[in-house]
């Protein structure tokens, strides 16, 4: 484990020290939160609009959650479903669309890593913006019928039908930052209209299609001691920071050094590896939602088309 995951989840006696040293910090933090989530408009924009969130940091499946989801509602709203996200980390600013009717339409820099995995590994059309009121208008103007909005719990702005996710992996306090590794006090999760537990709610399950030999696992991940179940299949392992950029060269290099062929790596990653020209093994990920979840989509969606009747 890393540094800040032995931190949130197994904590040395040291490391416990400075959660509990850090505490009013973490009330602070949790203040202006709270005040930041209350002091907002209201937009009604008269679609479904359903925001995967959840009030702790990465590593809880929102990705895979709206590849699924949009999976399902791809047969009702075929090209006209879009999926709406901040585009962490990219070196872009403002509304850009990522993707649209099948055809990808910037790059990486301009997208960031989990917009692009949702423009290669989806049908839906993509568009990343630090503003979602902003992005949603765009979507509208695009002929959006149905919305995905991929972490935005916070966004109260924005009249919205809620799940937040909750991962089987417990945090071992439930504080906010940076005591730990909440963005909101955990009490907040009533307020969302579905709160989704993976393994009752919602399933993960990871493959790999093609297993080879001299594979080496690279991974930046939320939680990628995750892929540790794939320990036994490489020669080694490396993890980065969420996010991290990769250099081709260093991971050639890394391959020398284990007299490796081929990088075993999530989907997150072959996007920022899929131009390298090595090879490349994904893992891949199926997430399955459960009835009573998709009974309580298909409740909302209809409110929708029982108002397109009346009008």
């Amino acid at each position: 484990m890393s540094f800040l995951d032995r931190y949130f989840f197994k904590p040395s006696i040291w490391q416990k020290l400075i959660i509990f040293l850090l505490l009013p910090f973490s009330l602070l933090y949790a203040l202006i939160s709270i005040i930041s989530f209350k002091k907002q408009k209201k937009y009604n924009f008269n679609i479904p609009i359903i925001s995967i969130g959840n009030i702790s940091v990465g590593g809880n499946g929102k990705t895979p959650f709206c590849k699924a989801l949009s999976d399902i509602l791809y047969s009702k709203y075929q090209d006209n479903i879009f999926i709406i996200l901040r585009g962490y980390k990219r070196k872009s600013k403002g509304v850009i669309l990522v993707k649209f009717r099948n055809q990808i339409l910037c790059d990486l820099a301009s997208s960031g890593d989990e917009a692009m995995e949702h423009a290669i590994f989806t049908k839906a059309n993509v568009i990343v913006s630090e503003d979602r009121v902003k992005g949603i208008q765009k979507a509208l103007e695009l002929g959006a019928k149905c919305i995905i909005l991929d972490d935005a719990f916070s966004k109260q702005n924005i009249n919205k039908f809620d799940i937040l996710l909750n991962s089987k992996i417990k945090y071992k306090y439930n504080f906010c930052l940076p005591s730990g590794a909440y963005r909101l006090p955990k009490s907040y999760e009533k307020l969302a209209n579905f709160n989704a537990y993976e393994d009752i709610h919602f399933v993960r399950k990871s493959y790999i299609k093609e297993i080879k030999e001299d594979m080496i696992l690279i991974s930046a991940i939320a939680k990628p001691f995750r892929l540790l179940v794939y320990k036994d299949l490489v020669k080694a392992h490396y993890f980065y920071n969420d996010h991290a950029e990769f250099n081709k060269d260093e991971i050639i290099n890394l391959l020398k050094k284990h007299n490796a062929k081929h990088i075993l790596l999530s989907k997150k990653d072959y996007v920022k590896m899929k131009d390298f020209g090595l090879s490349l093994v994904i893992i891949d990920e199926e997430l399955i939602i459960y009835d009573e979840l998709k009974n309580a989509i298909n409740d909302y969606l209809k409110e929708f088309d029982v108002s397109n009747k009346d009008n």
